[in-house]
């Protein structure tokens, strides 16, 4: 007997998110949305590497930032576009600890078995004062709840939303200081008639003005280091100065600074 239909296999959650982003209007809306945030944020952020891990929306990050090595964590050997470089990854970043000046997450908490132990590894390789951009789904929105119903039906992707409240307090525990949330995507409809247009208009009026109902977060954070507080000190009563002589430096002189020249850091 011949089969009306065939089943299409669920894409891995991954790259339906990255077709998302690149064929629907709701995801190029959202990639607008977003741009807008990044383009300010990231032409303030100066460092020498920044890393980018998760899922390519299509956002050319490399040319809205300054940083001069920018390199994307993808969990296969799979083609990059852009200048990108290809790493291997897992739940353990490859890099050197604080060797990162700032990192770009892409959605890649929603997807991970383990979020804490991404967030402890984004911790661990950024530098003192480094910066963290994140994008990620919000489950109490209305996009977020048609995605809840369907995880009901069998083989479909499975997402792990902790939400912008949850991620702000793992974030704050982890000594990062973070920026108030930005909420995108508040009316997820879309459509190319009249009826359309009018709602994503109304969607970008509503993200203007922050509403907190978006279905998609972005949060910037700085990764805090706690200075050592010296305890002042007691002066005693009566204490007095006393004028002792300093000798006359020797111009000159083997060792001194003035015949040290500067040398490059290697």
């Amino acid at each position: 007997m011949q089969k009306l239909f065939t089943v299409q296999p669920a894409l891995e959650p991954r790259a339906a998110l990255q077709r998302w982003y690149r064929s629907t209007p709701l995801g190029q809306r959202l990639r607008t949305q977003l741009m807008r945030d990044m383009q300010v944020i990231l032409d303030q952020w100066f460092g020498y590497n920044l890393v980018i891990i998760g899922s390519d929306s299509g956002i050319p990050i490399e040319e809205l930032t300054r940083v001069q090595h920018v390199v994307q964590v993808v969990p296969t050997r799979e083609p990059v576009q852009g200048k990108r470089k290809q790493v291997l990854s897992s739940d353990e970043l490859p890099f050197a600890t604080e060797s990162i000046d700032v990192v770009v997450v892409m959605h890649a908490l929603d997807m991970s078995d383990k979020p804490h132990q991404l967030l402890r590894e984004i911790h661990r390789v950024l530098t003192p004062h480094g910066h963290l951009l994140l994008v990620g789904d919000n489950s109490r929105s209305l996009r977020g709840a048609w995605r809840q119903l369907r995880r009901l039906i069998p083989g479909r992707p499975r997402w792990r939303n902790a939400g912008p409240g949850r991620m702000e307090d793992w974030l704050t525990l982890l000594d990062f200081a973070v920026a108030p949330i930005r909420h995108k995507l508040v009316l997820p409809l879309s459509g190319r008639n009249r009826v359309g247009r009018w709602c994503a208009s109304v969607d970008n009026w509503l993200v203007d003005h922050n509403i907190p109902l978006g279905s998609t977060y972005i949060i910037f954070a700085d990764k805090l280091v706690r200075g050592h507080i010296q305890t002042p000190s007691i002066e005693r009563a009566g204490a007095r100065l006393m004028g002792l002589r300093v000798p006359k430096p020797v111009v000159g002189a083997r060792g001194s600074a003035s015949r040290s020249p500067l040398r490059p850091v290697e």
